[in-house]
């Protein structure tokens, strides 16, 4: 099973890119990327949480961070920025629809 580590976002014209990095118990790594069908950095994490939970073989976001991605960098420091809040709104959707695909499997 896979986990959810890490959540960048980086902008893309009047779209947000949404790339989640998984990994498993092995050691193995990937992303998943989307761009979603809007500009509102909140429907995109929820819209990537949706897409991610939904694959059925990840089983959780827990501590997982997400990060702005910025374009022009002054320091490799100012590299990613941080968003709790968008984490928060991650979570909550990642746990709603986890909840959603296990309750048809039973």
């Amino acid at each position: 099973m896979w986990r959810v580590d890490q959540v960048f976002l980086a902008r893309r014209g009047q779209r947000i890119e949404v790339i989640s990095s998984l990994v498993n118990d092995r050691g193995g790594l990937r992303n998943l990327s989307y761009v979603a069908p809007t500009d509102d950095p909140r429907e995109a994490v929820r819209y990537a949480a949706r897409h991610v939970a939904g694959l059925g073989n990840v089983s959780s976001a827990q501590n997982a961070r997400v990060r702005w991605a910025r374009e022009q960098l002054v320091s490799l420091q100012d590299e990613l920025i941080r968003d709790r809040d968008l984490e928060d709104e991650f979570l909550d959707q990642f746990g709603e629809t986890l909840a959603a695909v296990r309750d048809q499997l039973r």
